[in-house]
């Protein structure tokens, strides 16, 4: 079972008493400007020589390079001030997740999403990556095999947003409950690493005394 299903077990129903409001994500939500052209052979070109530099997001939470912030503005690349949603358009098309990098860009794979000024306090960017993830990577296209999430998808997508309180409380539930996740894996890796170990060196010690 995935991550994402083993959170998608644990979403909570929102009660009707606790919703704030409900509609199309284009409601809540704007869609920001990603960057075209970050190839790998600019990024290999354009190596980090400052104390100044930008992270790069596509897919996933792990960066995919760095450039320095002087570049960035040399190549017009559209800089997103965080904590903001970043949505993979295509791959893992619809995963959500929390970028808190003061500053960042994202490549063409993915696109970014904040709150627009009148919800900008009253939603918690975890609970919503969080609470949404499943569900609109449920509803991702596909052509040829590839999944894709577009921006006018994400738009029409029905959303409720609870009040700010249930939410903060959530958010902290499925983090702590994220957190315990990732513990459990990194236990199954270092389990399954050590087994390796062991049984190499089983191997190693029958071949050594078989004179192999």
């Amino acid at each position: 079972m995935s991550d994402i299903s083993i959170l998608e077990l644990l979403r909570i129903t929102i009660p009707s008493t606790e919703e704030l409001a409900s509609g199309k994500a284009s409601k809540f939500l704007d869609v920001l400007a990603n960057s075209q052209d970050l190839t790998e052979s600019l990024l290999y070109a354009h190596q980090p020589v400052s104390n100044n530099i930008i992270p790069i997001y596509s897919t996933s939470e792990k960066t995919i390079g760095k450039l320095d912030a002087d570049v960035v503005n040399e190549q017009g690349f559209n800089i997103i001030d965080g904590p903001a949603i970043v949505v993979a358009r295509k791959g893992y098309a619809g995963r959500l997740f929390v970028v808190r990098s003061e500053r960042f860009i994202v490549h063409e794979d993915a696109y970014p999403i904040k709150p627009k000024s009148d919800y900008n306090e009253k939603i918690n960017l975890d609970w919503f990556a969080l609470h949404y993830n499943e569900e609109f990577q449920a509803n991702r296209t596909s052509a040829w095999g590839i999944g894709d999430f577009p921006r006018t998808r994400f738009m029409n997508m029905k959303v409720v947003i609870p009040k700010i309180e249930l939410q903060n409380d959530i958010a902290d539930l499925y983090l702590r409950r994220k957190a315990k996740i990732e513990m459990i894996k990194e236990f199954e890796t270092n389990v399954f690493s050590q087994m390796d170990e062991i049984i190499l060196n089983k191997i190693d010690d029958n071949l050594v005394n078989n004179n192999v």
